[in-house]
């Protein structure tokens, strides 16, 4: 299974999410952030504090994404 080697919160609610084989996926989160399951991420200080355990995104209060859900959003 491939790893997230790192994440790096941009301008306008965009995450690029770096692979350990090499590969990267851009997101937009602009859309969730009005879902109740990301609302907090309209702090952009919150949203500017995403990191990652190699499994998952995570930020501060327990939201957090698996690399389906971002290969899920970046398909959308």
């Amino acid at each position: 299974m491939v790893k997230i080697k790192t994440v790096i919160p941009g301008d306008n609610y965009l995450l690029t999410i770096c692979l350990e084989n090499g590969s990267s996926v851009t997101i937009d989160l602009k859309r969730k952030l009005f879902t109740v399951r990301f609302a907090e991420l309209r702090d952009k200080e919150v949203f500017r504090a995403a990191a990652t355990d190699g499994e998952t995104v995570y930020w501060p209060g327990g939201l957090s994404l698996d690399l389906s859900e971002i290969m899920e959003i970046a398909a959308k």
